[in-house]
């Protein structure tokens, strides 16, 4: 007797920083490779300013209403829409990115997949979700740096260059 195959699942942190959004190229790529879904999650922290007699809970509908259309509006920038090709659902979860995601990724199939920023000054990274989910998650997890076009050094550099030439 056979047994049933397990449905594997890439859960990507949604932002739009240019590792952000490389990560869900990479991890939509993946899920084609290995016939996957993909599951694109957005974490966001509702941490009103209370002033007697607001209403925050109309705050947090709107928040809630605002984080659900944020993950669409990131695949629209990176891929010019949802893939048709792969299956991909949005979730939208309240609380701390890192924790989201590694309570998101539970299963012993699953793959994990963050934007990794880079390194900052003094060589430690500045990916401190990418940090989170790399030493706590129990899954498999896939850093991807930003691509390097968009590095802070790059960048830089060309502004300086275009400074220069148009002198």
């Amino acid at each position: 007797m056979s047994r049933p195959a397990v449905a594997h699942r890439i859960v990507v942190g949604v932002d739009r920083s240019f590792a952000g959004m490389q990560a869900l190229r990479r991890a939509v790529q993946l899920a084609r490779r290995e016939g996957a879904q993909v599951d694109a999650v957005r974490a966001w922290v509702f941490a009103p300013t209370w002033r007697p007699g607001t209403l925050t809970w109309r705050w947090q509908d709107e928040c809630d209403r605002a984080a659900l259309v944020y993950p669409r509006g990131v695949f629209d920038a990176t891929m010019g829409g949802i893939p048709r090709d792969v299956t991909v659902r949005l979730v939208t979860t309240q609380g701390y990115a890192g924790q989201v995601l590694i309570d998101h990724a539970d299963r012993e199939s699953d793959l994990l997949v963050v934007g990794s920023p880079g390194r900052g000054r003094f060589g430690r990274s500045r990916g401190h979700v990418t940090r989170y989910c790399v030493r706590r998650a129990a899954v498999p997890v896939v850093a991807v740096p930003a691509p390097a076009w968009a590095r802070a050094a790059t960048i830089r550099r060309f502004a300086r260059d275009l400074e220069q030439l148009s002198r």
